[in-house]
């Protein structure tokens, strides 16, 4: 199975919360079967590999260059639960992604959902962790609860032969409990920017040595409701942080943060339609289709300054654009 398509396996993770929280100190509290040696030369044939999943996939998964896990360096026991996962090969975003990614550069992206971009960020922030550090070395913002939980389940799999805490905060939810949890070992944190803002303030989080970041759907979270929040947030970590965006879609405000935020970000643009959302409902520019081998052009009834932003966008992902507007 490539990495963007669900495992068909049963869940593991059998002595955790349902709160995304791992219970256990060793594993993520992941009961496995049998102890593998990770020097074992035989190591691959002795996994608990999942069923394979038959389900049909589509061309944003399968459509790789070949390229493997192992191709990536990447440490054994993650390589175990990458494989334990389900996950045969990694996906177009995963390929293209990983190796950028693990030399800490920042990175921008642009997928279709379901196609493995949580496997894009986790697995490189998963083999960059230093378990022996008892730091916040990786912060994973989402804009809701339910993707929280949904990556940490993730990043609890991959990392269950690998002696890391995880810990999801949310909004809604016991900040005692957040507290009490913070005081043990906690290595990647999985929150919503305005609970870790508020964790950040009051000395609980301390991310000041925290040196990644990404934004998950980060279209929402770059929208007018949670920029101020990441500000913030960003402003109490090293400068020399990695930051990395994953998203559908990217809403014009990007250009500022970027600005603001990112140095000399790989920009990866896997989808043939071109989405940019104005954060005005009357320049919404949805869903034009194109070609690279044609010229096109659109007749923009918006401000110079939108259609500027426009222009740059749809450059810098390589289409053949012209922009022409009236004197507004």
């Amino acid at each position: 199975m490539i990495g963007g398509a669900p495992s068909g396996g049963k869940a593991s993770f059998s002595a955790t919360n349902n709160d995304g929280n791992d219970t256990n100190k060793m594993n993520n509290g992941i009961i496995t079967t049998a102890t593998i040696n990770k020097d074992d030369p035989d190591w691959k044939s002795k996994l608990n590999l999942p069923e394979k999943d038959h389900r049909a996939r589509t061309s944003d998964v399968t459509n790789t260059s070949g390229h493997a896990f192992e191709d990536y360096c990447l440490k054994r026991e993650l390589l175990m639960g990458i494989y334990e996962k389900g996950w045969e090969s990694p996906s177009p975003i995963q390929e293209h992604s990983i190796p950028i990614a693990l030399t800490g550069r920042d990175v921008l992206a642009r997928a279709k959902n379901g196609t493995g971009k949580t496997g894009a960020y986790t697995i490189p922030i998963l083999e960059r962790i230093d378990p022996t550090k008892n730091i916040i070395q990786a912060v994973i913002l989402v804009p809701t609860r339910e993707l929280a939980l949904q990556t940490s389940a993730i990043c609890m799999e991959l990392s269950k032969h690998i002696q890391l805490r995880v810990m999801v905060t949310t909004g809604g939810t016991s900040l005692r409990e957040d507290i009490s949890r913070l005081q043990e070992v906690v290595h990647i944190l999985i929150a919503t920017p305005g609970r870790l803002l508020d964790l950040v303030n009051k000395n609980l989080a301390k991310i000041d040595s925290c040196r990644v970041i990404v934004l998950d759907e980060a279209d929402k979270l770059l929208s007018q409701d949670f920029n101020h929040l990441l500000d913030e947030l960003l402003y109490a970590m090293p400068n020399d942080r990695q930051v990395m965006l994953f998203s559908a879609t990217f809403p014009l405000t990007v250009d500022d943060f970027i600005k603001k935020h990112m140095k000399q970000a790989y920009e990866i643009n896997l989808m043939e339609e071109l989405t940019l959302k104005g954060n005005d409902k009357n320049k919404d520019f949805n869903r034009y289709q194109m070609n690279s081998s044609r010229y096109y052009t659109i007749l923009c009834l918006c401000t110079r300054t939108t259609k500027n932003s426009l222009f740059k966008h749809t450059f810098l992902q390589g289409k053949n654009v012209i922009f022409r507007s009236g004197n507004f």
